[in-house]
């Protein structure tokens, strides 16, 4: 569009400078009137050059541009006859293909027929005979019979729980701690768990560690000596203060480590400002 613009303005400005130059001409005259005139008429004869040979350019740009169009025109034109002729092949190949199909089948019918009449001779001829059938059946029935008495041991093992070990009866004793006048009790008489061979001093560690309180044990095994429970030590209270234990309401005569427990006995343990007052003591 910009070019068939550009050659309409041109063709405009030749028509302009055409009709300029006959008026230029009509006019007389003499002298330097007559050098401005001729200066001006080669101007406008230059001018109007130039524009013929603008004119001539976009005409030469514009043939230039319509002929790819045309080659475009002609390539998809000569691609739709292609594509034409590549359908009209394939219309030809199914078409055979559907033929050959079809020869096939009324080939393959007479097999069929050939292979019923034998299925039809094979049923007659299995019908004369004589199959040793009902014997082998009763064969496979005899065999896929399961016996009844596994089934019936399976049933009752089934039924019968498993036997259940006898729980071991729980033993316990009684336990208590009691710092008198110095403290009061510390440990209120409580029923403890007693495990098969425990001592005093076995009893004695597992109550006080599950309740967190304090105790102080010097020695070991049978030489063992508690020194202190909760904060509370031998000669704190006077040279013969400290821990002492009755067990079943009488003083023990080994160390806490070599007495052992039995069940439903009771460990008292007191703390005492004199030994020697100790209903028991020796001494």
């Amino acid at each position: 569009m910009r070019k068939y613009i550009n050659m309409m303005f041109m063709l405009v400005l030749i028509v302009f400078i055409a009709f300029g130059c006959a008026k230029d001409e009509v006019t007389p005259v003499n002298g330097q009137q007559q050098d401005t005139v001729n200066v001006l008429t080669e101007k406008k004869t230059a001018l109007q050059e130039k524009a013929i040979i603008a004119v001539d350019r976009e005409q030469q740009e514009a043939k230039q541009d319509s002929e790819p169009e045309e080659e475009k025109n002609e390539k998809a034109t000569v691609q739709e006859k292609s594509g034409q002729e590549t359908n009209q092949q394939e219309e030809q190949a199914n078409n055979s293909a559907s033929t050959d199909s079809h020869k096939t089948s009324q080939e393959e019918k007479p097999t069929s027929e050939n292979e019923g009449t034998a299925s039809v001779k094979q049923q007659d001829r299995q019908k004369k005979e004589p199959t040793n059938q009902p014997a082998q059946k009763k064969q496979t029935k005899s065999e896929a019979k399961p016996d009844k008495k596994d089934d019936k041991e399976d049933k009752d093992d089934e039924k019968t729980p498993p036997k259940k070990e006898p729980e071991q009866p729980s033993s316990y004793v009684n336990f208590s701690i009691d710092a008198r006048e110095v403290k009061g009790q510390i440990v209120p008489q409580t029923k403890v768990e007693r495990k098969e061979g425990d001592t005093i001093l076995d009893i004695t560690r597992r109550i006080l560690k599950q309740k967190g309180i304090q105790l102080s044990v010097r020695g070991a095994n049978a030489g063992a000596y508690v020194e202190g429970i909760d904060n509370l030590y031998e000669f704190d209270e006077g040279q013969n203060s400290g821990w002492m234990i009755r067990l079943d309401g009488a003083l023990i005569k080994q160390g806490v480590g070599a007495t052992p427990v039995a069940e439903g006995q009771t460990i008292y343990w007191f703390y005492t400002t004199n030994y020697l007052e100790e209903s028991g003591a020796g001494g």
